[in-house]
């Protein structure tokens, strides 16, 4: 008789390319991987993968094995999901990607309270600033924030509008000076976003659209090492309300020019299209959507 269970690791050593990965993916040894592999090859009485020491790739009877194989454990997925519309409470497991510092401030609190209230619900979170591909990395949901979702084949559910704001450390206001109106940024160290190759931030105020180009000596590529070089008096960033709020509450931080706005963005949760997605996968949208919403709690008192 067949193994199922051989089935999904042949599936998984094809997709990642070697048993070391597909060990890991499976949270089983290596030794087993390569055990089923071989179990599955004599039991069919054919060789489905041609192995060197630098190389794994599929026979011609591999190349079609795996295509079915792939096709059946998408059907056991679907039946799996299926079901789970006849459980009184969701289960099973969520794997999530997050940026890492709206992961870190604001979603693994959550999670917290989600399980809590979800005890049979499993969550494995992966906190990357990296947008993460869904289909070969197996997360469920992926939740970034973005001025609009970037991948059209994505199902994306706004969480929460992302404000951003201009912060500086007093400290380092009481050195340099308060900037009155955007223009004045010109004489200030700004601390930018790696990403923002262009130096540039743009604000929607009293008279209307500007740009203005800034410069420093010191940039960062996310939220985390941004705040952190505020909060050490290095100058002056844009950042998002999710990441300053706290600080701001604390007296760290100080707003400015908060009578220039700063564009927006939006928290969305992005998923695959499946018409079975899972009961569990569906609960804890809705919690986040719930627990975030059009007026976050990290906004409250902020100008």
């Amino acid at each position: 008789m067949l193994n199922l269970n051989e089935f999904v690791t042949f599936v998984t050593v094809t997709d990642a390319g070697s048993f070391s990965t597909a060990a890991e993916k499976l949270d089983v040894s290596k030794a087993l991987v390569s055990k089923h592999i071989g179990d599955l090859e004599r039991s069919l009485g054919v060789k489905l993968l041609h192995r060197t020491t630098r190389k794994l790739g599929l026979t011609a009877a591999g190349e079609m094995f795996y295509q079915r194989c792939r096709e059946l454990i998408d059907h056991v997925d679907n039946a799996r999901s299926q079901l789970e519309q006849f459980r009184e409470a969701p289960g099973g497991v969520v794997r999530i990607s997050a940026a890492l510092c709206f992961g870190r401030l604001h979603l693994v609190p959550a999670i917290a309270r989600f399980v809590k209230r979800h005890p049979e619900v499993s969550i494995e979170i992966n906190l990357t600033d990296k947008f993460v591909d869904l289909i070969t990395t197996g997360a469920d949901v992926v939740i970034r924030s973005a001025e609009e979702p970037r991948l059209l084949s994505l199902v994306a559910r706004k969480l929460a509008p992302l404000r951003w704001i201009l912060c500086a450390a007093p400290a380092y206001l009481e050195e340099h000076g308060t900037p009155r109106a955007p223009q004045d940024l010109a004489a200030h160290n700004c601390l930018v976003y790696c990403r923002n190759t262009r130096g540039e931030w743009s604000f929607e105020g009293p008279g209307g659209a500007q740009t203005v180009r800034v410069r420093g000596n010191y940039r960062a590529n996310n939220a985390d090492g941004v705040l952190e070089g505020v909060l050490q008096n290095l100058g002056i960033a844009a950042l998002p309300t999710m990441a300053a709020s706290s600080h701001l509450r604390d007296g760290r931080l100080v707003q400015l020019l908060p009578e220039y706005r700063l564009p927006a963005q939006v928290v969305y949760a992005a998923y695959l299209p499946n018409p079975t997605i899972s009961h569990a996968v569906q609960t804890f949208i809705r919690f986040l959507e719930e627990e975030f919403g059009e007026q976050p709690y990290w906004d409250a008192g902020i100008a």
